[in-house]
């Protein structure tokens, strides 16, 4: 697979983190609470995600070669 999918669910990840914050903290967003834990939860899985699958990937074309 694509290591620039990986990347991107990083990206997604951190931008969700903080949305979830500015949900959370009353900032730009309003107060959500429900979204915001929503977001922040998000937010991990998609980093969990994606560094997971970078080491996974890389792990692959190292024995490959």
């Amino acid at each position: 697979m694509n290591t620039a999918a990986y990347y991107i669910a990083i990206v997604l990840g951190i931008v969700a983190i903080i949305v979830g914050y500015l949900y959370l903290n009353n900032m730009v967003l309003g107060y959500h609470p429900t979204r915001g834990y929503a977001g922040l939860g998000v937010g991990v899985v998609l980093l969990i995600i994606g560094i997971v699958g970078l080491v996974m990937a890389r792990r692959r074309t190292s024995d490959e070669v």
